[in-house]
């Protein structure tokens, strides 16, 4: 049951849970202004006779709005998915909660595993597009709604990005827009902090964060700068580049030695038993020790700037859309100036440049389709062959809903939008932030604004040879440390995670060789064993996250059968 709600509206009774944000509001101000005022627009808005007022509304959320009058019901979510939202069916209505874990304890019976979503998750981290890894519990998308009237549920989008053109301009000038569009991100990730903390990398991506705390005045002592150093594994550490960003940043730094004593199976199963899901990611127990220590500081607000690789980088499909408009030359010249492909790249390199991002997205779908089913079968793929062809026929029945708009741009914002939707990471975030008892907040993931500004520059401007992200680093010129500005390469967290897996390999991939183990009901056996057969030493990133999924959704499994 809903309490009483958060405001009333002519017939109209409303809820709204998260953090929404008037999509009118400024990126600085005071926190009641940005706080309270979103449910008066909202109730505003469902006055309207046009438009959704959700329209009105940014942010993290999900409102639900109940039509006293018509018994009519609508449960709204966020355009980008920050909010998690899962429901299942029941026999008097629909039961709706922010995890799978708040359903569970209602529903009558414990479902059991979905094979379908559970199998896609194992062979890439996705599950399929509405489902969750447990069977009749449904994951509303981001930008949809759920319509509950005497007819039942339907589930309708309410929001969909929409191409508008781009914006040209000189290289002085697109820089100048992406450093407005990427600071007032970060204000408004910050705005209503009392004492937020930025996680800091040696990477550009936080350096952008914390220059953008900077320029909003927060580096006045309110804000902190938290790293994670790695002395036992030198291609890891980044401490010399995160001293230098936060001193740049005149930003007191927090840095937390990683001591390598904790276990990734142990933060793995504490996941599960709390939350009744394996985790997203086997990285838990990496920085775990750092949200302990902000805590320890009264830190309020982690700032993350996870997802700048992608918002900031290339528009590869350009080359797609010369070729569709018949310009082969363009597009030979564009797959000549990939970032980091080099000032000569090989006659090679340039035509697998051209099929990769000009000749695979202008196969129809359907043709597509039918190729993926034929390779299914795949020596490496883990997935049986039945249900890796009905996984196929479920990714066919998203195409029919797709944005219009040229290819660079559907691609690049399904990209931003839709891929992190399927990976669930508004739900994964969420939790964490719940682990840690901390507010956990993505500038460069869940702003609207910021992608609908990036997805507006010309994309021909950020091919180069040499620079990734060539805008962002003209942005940040004597706003961070140029070793950082200036630097291409990046450090991995993988000799990491393939050391904490050889530490718990007699309890995480050992019990896997039983022939009773609960995944092997589910996967291709021969294609499991072969995966075992690769010694740990041997293994690459990718295979040894593979097996860790087929590990953790194993356990994961046990937990099930013993809750049944």
């Amino acid at each position: 049951m809903l309490d009483e709600p958060h405001l009333v509206a002519g017939r109209w009774s409303c809820w709204l849970f998260g953090e929404p944000r008037r999509r009118d509001a400024p990126s600085t101000g005071e926190e009641d202004r940005l706080r309270v005022d979103p449910g008066a627009a909202f109730g505003r808005g469902l006055g309207e006779s046009e438009g959704d007022p959700c329209e009105l509304l940014t942010g993290r959320f999900v409102t639900v709005a109940y039509d006293r009058d018509a018994d009519y019901c609508l449960l709204s979510r966020d355009q980008l998915g920050a909010q998690p939202l899962v429901y299942a069916p029941v026999a008097d209505g629909i039961l709706f909660g922010e995890h799978e874990r708040d359903l569970l304890e209602w529903l009558p019976s414990s479902p059991g595993p979905d094979r379908l979503a559970l199998l896609q998750w194992v062979e890439n981290g996705v599950v399929p597009c509405g489902r969750t890894l447990y069977h009749g519990v449904h994951r509303l998308p981001a930008g949809h709604r759920l319509a509950l009237d005497g007819g039942g549920a339907r589930v309708e989008r309410w929001w969909q990005l929409r191409y508008e053109g781009v914006e040209p301009g000189d290289a002085a000038t697109l820089a100048e827009r992406v450093r407005d569009a990427a600071f007032a991100a970060v204000a408004r990730a910050a705005a209503g902090a009392r004492h937020p903390a930025v996680k800091l990398s040696g990477g550009l991506d936080s350096a952008a964060l914390a220059a953008g705390i900077a320029a909003d005045g927060f580096n006045d002592g309110r804000a902190l700068a938290l790293g994670g150093a790695f002395p036992g594994h030198p291609v890891t550490d980044e401490r010399e580049l995160i001293e230098a960003t936060a001193h740049h940043t005149r930003l007191p730094l927090e840095l937390v030695t990683y001591g390598g004593t904790r276990s990734m199976l142990a933060a793995g199963l504490a996941h599960i038993a709390r939350w009744r899901l394996p985790p997203a990611t086997p990285n838990l127990f990496l920085w775990q020790p750092l949200m302990e220590r902000a805590r320890e500081l009264d830190v309020d607000v982690v700032l993350d700037g996870e997802g700048g690789d992608e918002l900031f980088g290339l528009a590869g499909y350009l080359i797609a859309d010369m070729l569709r408009a018949g310009r082969a030359g363009a597009a030979w010249s564009l797959a000549g100036r990939i970032p980091g492909i080099g000032l000569d790249p090989s006659l090679r390199i340039r035509l697998r440049v051209l099929r990769h991002y000009g000749l695979r997205p202008l196969v129809p779908p359907t043709v597509r389709a039918r190729r993926q089913k034929r390779t299914a079968a795949s020596a490496s793929s883990i997935v049986p062959l039945t249900d890796a062809r009905a996984l196929v026929e479920l990714r066919l029945a998203r195409e029919t809903d797709r944005r219009d708009g040229p290819t660079w741009w559907r691609l690049q914002a399904e990209s931003l939008i839709d891929m992190r939707d399927a990976l669930d990471m508004g739900a994964h975030f969420r939790r964490e932030a719940a682990e840690e008892s901390l507010e956990r907040r993505h500038p460069f993931l869940y702003d609207v604004q910021v992608i609908e500004a990036i997805l507006r520059l010309p994309p021909r401007v950020q091919f180069d040879p040499i620079r990734d992200r060539p805008l962002l680093r003209d942005a940040l010129r004597g706003l961070i440390p140029e070793a950082v500005r200036t630097r291409h390469e990046k450090s991995h967290f993988s000799p990491l995670v393939l050391a904490g897996m050889r530490a718990d390999e007699a309890e995480l991939i050992e019990p896997l060789r039983r022939a009773e183990a609960p995944i092997r009901g589910y996967v291709e056996r021969a294609a499991l064993d072969r995966k075992l057969a690769v010694a740990p030493e041997e293994r690459s990133m990718l295979g040894a996250g593979s097996l860790w999924r087929v590990a953790i959704a194993d356990r994961w499994l046990e937990f099930q059968a013993g809750q049944a």
